[in-house]
């Protein structure tokens, strides 16, 4: 009977070690940020005001710190005007080099000289007619001002070298995995990375080189297999990435966001304010012990990329009419293969739609460069901002090992 007891003691024992995850170590020099779209303005919002926990970044189709300056969600049109189309922006870059200057003598961002040794890696497809490129030169002009020897840790790319300068790239993230090809119509078999989606935005410009639903795109052109963004961002980051190991479903994780968002205390408030009630991790193979001390890098989703955006598969794609959520198609489809062959733990925040229409305050799940509410001009682009302290606090339970995944 003893032994039956200690056996089932054992077993509980044994069950709450499992369902406490893994607790990976995290070298504090080498966590990085990127993200694409919205993503890639608010990894330069997260990389400026957290440059003592990020040391690296990584932007695809985004653009400035502080683009859309202390302007109230009010002036949404205003906003989209410069921070997408480029209208009254900046591009000199000299307003937002001075606001980081000062934010860094008042203490609302950390020390601006902690980015002098940092790598940057900014993609701007000369192609994007969703953001204007000239909003990424703008990125490369700012980090100038702040990295030493930027000609070298700072990486500004308008084409991908390999396909040369005239090959189209939309709005979204190049990749290399063929399951993307199922979201493309016929039309788009010309130029893969550049396909369109007339049925969705029939107003926009040039159809060709607009981009679609799900924003990420099997690169693949003839004889070329596709290319991967991902790795490129990454190897400049961290150095040279091996590709020997593959991702393993059972090294991702999901876990709760709200216990990082300190005045937000359900789920319901979270999606109110933007903010998915779920993240998830991957934490590769070699860094589930905790015996080896592992990288970290954050990635975040552009808009309509979380979880729960649904959207319809277009005309003659093999998706064609169909309601498609999109899932896990950013979290599970990047950079796992990449980060389990490099011990990488990667963290994907999440954020949500507020309301479903134009008109409402976020129908798009985009995270917020921008302040979504009327008390936030001052603090959406500070240590102050309610998701930027969510992603540093996320950071933080990595290193500390409290955060709680699970399967």
């Amino acid at each position: 009977m003893f032994k039956f007891v200690l056996s089932l003691a054992l077993s509980a024992v044994i069950s709450t070690a499992h369902a406490a995850g893994p607790t990976p170590k995290i070298d504090a020099e080498k966590i990085s940020v990127s993200g694409v779209s919205s993503g890639a303005f608010m990894a330069q919002q997260l990389h400026v005001a957290y440059s003592d926990i990020f040391s690296g970044m990584g932007s695809v189709a985004g653009g400035p710190f502080f683009c859309a300056q202390n302007m109230k969600p009010g002036d949404i049109a205003t906003i989209k005007q410069q921070c997408m189309m480029g209208i009254g922006a900046d591009l000199t870059g000299t307003t937002y080099i001075d606001k980081a200057k000062q934010l860094s003598k008042d203490g609302k961002i950390a020390p601006i000289s902690n980015l002098k040794n940092d790598k940057v890696f900014i993609f701007n497809s000369q192609g994007d007619q969703v953001i204007n490129p000239l909003l990424g030169n703008t990125s490369r002009i700012f980090y100038k001002e702040f990295v030493d020897k930027a000609s070298k840790n700072v990486k500004a790319w308008a084409s991908i070298p390999s396909y040369g300068p005239f090959y189209p790239i939309a709005h979204g993230m190049p990749t290399t995995k063929s399951m993307f090809d199922k979201y493309e119509n016929l039309g788009d078999a010309a130029f893969p990375c550049a396909p369109s989606n007339s049925q969705q935005y029939s107003w926009f410009p040039n159809q060709l080189v607009r981009g679609n639903d799900p924003w990420m795109y099997h690169c693949n052109y003839g004889m070329i297999p596709g290319y991967n963004l991902g790795k490129d961002i990454l190897w400049h980051i961290y150095g040279e990435m091996k590709t020997s190991k593959k991702f393993k479903a059972a090294n991702l994780y999901s876990f709760k966001q709200q216990p990082y968002v300190s005045d937000l205390s359900s789920n319901k408030a979270l999606n109110e304010h933007g903010i998915g009630s779920t993240g998830y991790a991957y934490v590769p193979s070699a860094c589930q012990s905790g015996e080896k001390d592992c990288k970290m890098h954050v990635a975040l989703h552009g808009c309509q990329q979380f979880p729960e955006w649904k959207f319809k598969g277009k005309i003659g794609s093999s998706n064609s009419g169909k309601e498609i959520t999109f899932g896990d198609l950013f979290y599970k489809n990047i950079y796992n293969d990449l980060t389990e062959s490099n011990d990488i733990v990667m963290l994907y925040p999440q954020a949500h739609n507020i309301g479903t229409k134009e008109a409402d305050i976020n129908p798009y799940g985009c995270w917020a460069f921008w302040a979504m509410f009327d008390n936030e001009t001052d603090t959406y682009y500070t240590r102050e901002g309610r998701e930027m302290k969510m992603i540093a606090n996320m950071v933080k339970a990595f290193q500390d090992k409290s955060i709680k995944l699970v399967k």
